[in-house]
């Protein structure tokens, strides 16, 4: 047994939210040589009708990751979890909205006397 064994871990601990943990994205590909090279010389005006078609495409992968909601950090089962607290916080809010405090209160009163008396202090003594 050495020192090894009893050596505590450095650090904070590190929450899904707040590390900003993600999938690996794939590598974006670099423009072409050609397209480097020619905003270096400035011909881009003799290349325009070939990157016309490239930047159109360009603009629209663009715009389509830019609607693309963010990703969600919740798990399947937390998303599954708060669907299923939502539903039952609905469900709890229309039974209890459907009666009036003077129902609840009498229902409660009923209930109450319903029940055993086995917690009652019996009577000691004479009297």
């Amino acid at each position: 047994m050495g020192k090894d064994d009893y050596a505590s871990v450095g650090g904070s601990l590190r929450l899904k939210s707040s590390a900003g943990i993600s999938k690996h994205k794939p590598k974006k590909k670099s423009k072409s040589t050609k397209q480097i090279l020619a905003r270096k010389t400035g011909h881009e005006q003799t290349d325009q009708g070939a990157n016309a078609g490239a930047s159109t495409s360009d603009e629209q992968l663009t715009a389509e990751q830019e609607t693309e909601p963010p990703k969600p950090t919740k798990t399947k089962a937390e998303r599954k979890f708060e669907e299923s607290r939502k539903k039952k916080l609905d469900q709890q809010l229309l039974r209890d909205a459907a009666k009036s405090h003077k129902e609840r209160v009498e229902e409660f009163n009923k209930y109450l006397s319903n029940l055993s008396e086995h917690h009652d202090m019996p009577r000691i003594g004479p009297g």
